[in-house]
């Protein structure tokens, strides 16, 4: 075999074996958090929240999850029930999924960014109707170990 054929399997495996290795090294990281959450639709009477999320930290720090969570209005009652697939690093995370709007009884879709603490979203509804909110929760800095 040729040099340059040899050098080209060596690296090859180097970086099959940094690839094995650092998907080896995720480590799942879940969370029950609590929250309040203020919306354009609902002004500043907040709504209580309460999630769970479980994610997996690779080697390198991005986070991949998913985020289930359930609001409930403090003068309308249930708010949103929202299931969003996470990704980012451990920081903050940028989120996409959808649900169901029980005041307005109709389906979301519904993206943002958690950040340490705090998280901006977006939803639409099926029906057009677009309300972007803030929340504070218990969601800090992934437990990440290199």
């Amino acid at each position: 075999m040729s040099r340059t054929i040899k050098g080209l399997m060596a690296a090859t495996m180097a970086t099959a074996s940094l690839l094995v290795s650092t998907a080896a090294a995720a480590q799942s990281d879940n969370h029950v958090y609590a929250g309040l959450g203020w919306t354009v639709k609902h002004g500043w009477i907040p709504s209580a929240i309460a999630g769970v999320r479980s994610v997996d930290v690779d080697g390198i720090g991005d986070v991949t999850g998913v985020d289930l969570s359930l609001s409930y209005h403090f003068t309308d009652g249930f708010d949103k029930f929202l299931l969003k697939g996470v990704r980012g690093e451990i920081d903050w995370q940028a989120e996409l999924g959808g649900g169901y709007d029980f005041q307005e009884q109709s389906l979301l879709i519904t993206g943002g960014v958690q950040g340490r603490l705090v998280n901006f979203s977006m939803d639409v509804s099926l029906d057009g109707d677009i309300d972007g909110g803030l929340a504070i929760n218990s969601i800090d800095k992934y437990d990440w170990q290199p």
